[in-house]
């Protein structure tokens, strides 16, 4: 979600960069911040999420960054997906594009 301006200057100046997201649709460094202060309060720590979780509705940042001018692809959930994404994406760099990838990554504790 702070990702927005970046993705708006690279258009603005045409900065060839590829962007390869690890998005685990959450603030998860905070969210586990917000455990460990719960634990010390003695508030519910099941309570953490709240504006730690970005679900419902889930940003699609390649959408996002196509209305940009960007390449985009993405969300991509299936890990034999990646390879090829990213190939585009590294062409599309190398003719002066910027690019994005969005990848979705499991939370820590999540499972497949």
């Amino acid at each position: 979600m702070f990702d927005l301006g970046g993705l708006w200057i690279a258009a603005k100046y045409k900065i060839p960069m590829l962007v390869i997201m690890y998005n685990n649709r959450a603030y998860y460094n905070d969210w586990a911040h917000q455990i460990s202060v719960a634990n010390k309060r003695g508030t519910d720590p099941e309570r953490a999420y709240i504006g730690m979780d970005i679900e419902g509705p889930c940003p699609d940042f390649a959408h996002i960054a196509k209305g940009l001018d960007w390449y985009a692809e993405g969300p991509i959930m299936d890990p034999k997906d990646i390879g090829g994404a990213i190939k585009r994406a590294i062409e599309q760099v190398k003719k002066g594009n910027p690019a994005l990838v969005d990848i979705i990554t499991w939370r820590r504790g999540e499972a497949a």
